[in-house]
């Protein structure tokens, strides 16, 4: 509680140390008692010095070393009057030299006034013993270097708790930014595949509703059930971010076990679907995800801007030599230049940040052995990547 006033009120409490201070030297120093009556002895001069001297004090904050040099002055020139001084303010300068300047400063400050203290008694006779005044200085001294090294461990502390305070809020920034990359590249997945789908589905039943209603029905209850799978998963990855006391509804993410019922979706919809498995597959969920969205991705694209294919192929390659695992979905669409984009451009960009996961790699473009017709869309990844990850950190 007194330290932390004090540091609120440095300038009153250098005035209330100065005049304690200078109350105890003019006491100790000047008065005696003399058959019960106390006199003052000492000529006009010393009062000025002493006067001076502890006046100094106000400034032992700014200026320790200047406060130091004025008091040694003016207590040898009090001694040289002839009359007691005892060196309060000079021993509170060299505290606060120790204090504010350091080891160095306060070596050198007190050298130099032992030195001079012994200088100057060759020629004033009442000038304190410097081995005596060096003893109390050293004392001091001491007590002001340990005072500056409790200060700036603190301050350090003080600093590191500040630091890591910064380092808690920018790792929660970067988890944030993090989480909300991931839900936007999973929404990007369930909404364009969800929304392809039905739009595919919805057109074809419209096409066909009057030479064959049953057809159209059919469709028509396709689009029931894949939007409410769409919106299941839409649900599924927005309860992450409630904020309430309830927990959000959690579900398994997709894997290989799940392509069929993917594919037959678009099969539905439409596109001329083949899906082939090669080699022996990962069973790591992360690396399960991955190739799910990038196949979703694809079919989607494909269903999106493919010009009447006649074969859309799925091949899945288990892992190879060198432990790398790759899916290829590659369309024979009519048309050599890419139509224009419908989406936000996120699908490949969020492929390329989960390959990168892995140090896999993405390659989309027109297929150079058609002409530069249709498309290809190849990932590849290392098999033996970060396979403990959790899907969701995949994502």
């Amino acid at each position: 509680m007194i330290r932390r006033r004090i540091a609120e009120h440095p300038v009153a409490a250098d005035v209330v140390l100065a005049l304690t201070a200078a109350a105890v030297a003019f006491i100790s120093g000047t008065a005696k008692i003399d058959t019960w009556v106390v006199v003052l002895p000492a000529p006009w001069p010393w009062y000025a010095l002493w006067a001076v001297s502890y006046a100094s004090l106000l400034l032992r904050r700014r200026a320790p070393v200047v406060v130091t040099a004025v008091a040694l002055v003016c207590l040898v020139a009090q001694n040289a009057l002839d009359t007691v001084s005892l060196p309060w303010a000079l021993l509170i300068g060299l505290y606060s030299v120790a204090v504010r300047r350091g080891a160095r400063w306060a070596w050198v400050c007190s050298a130099a006034v032992v030195g001079s203290l012994a200088l100057a008694g060759t020629v004033v006779p009442n000038v304190e013993s410097p081995l005596v005044a060096g003893f109390g200085i050293v004392v001091v001294v001491l007590v002001g270097l340990n005072v500056r090294s409790r200060r700036q461990y603190l301050a350090a502390l003080i600093d590191r708790a500040a630091q890591l305070e910064r380092d808690r809020d920018q790792e929660a920034r970067l988890a944030a930014g993090a989480e909300r990359a991931r839900i936007a590249r999973e929404l990007h997945d369930v909404v364009a595949h969800g929304m392809s789908v039905m739009i595919s589905l919805s057109d074809g039943a419209d096409a066909v509703a009057e030479v064959d209603p049953a057809r159209s029905r059919d469709a028509v209850r396709q689009i029931g059930v894949v939007g409410r799978e769409a919106l299941a998963d839409m649900r599924r990855l927005l309860g992450v971010l409630h904020d309430g006391d309830d927990d959000a509804a959690l579900a398994p993410q997709p894997g290989l076990d799940g392509l069929d019922d993917l594919v037959e979706t678009y099969r539905s919809a439409g596109l001329p679907v083949s899906l082939t498995r090669v080699g022996e597959l990962p069973a790591a969920p992360a690396l399960q995800v991955v190739l799910y969205r990038t196949v979703q991705e694809g079919l989607t694209n494909a269903l999106r801007y493919a010009e009447r294919p006649a074969r859309v192929a799925v091949v899945l390659q288990g892992a190879d030599g060198r432990g790398r695992v790759a899916v290829e979905i590659v369309d024979d669409g009519a048309g050599t230049v890419p139509a224009a984009s419908v989406g936000t451009e996120r699908g490949l960009v969020g492929l390329r940040e989960r390959a990168a996961l892995y140090g896999g790699s993405l390659e989309a473009g027109p297929r150079a052995e058609l002409g530069g017709r249709g498309w290809r869309l190849r990932l590849v990844l290392q098999g033996h990547g970060d396979a403990d990850q959790t899907p969701e950190e995949a994502s």
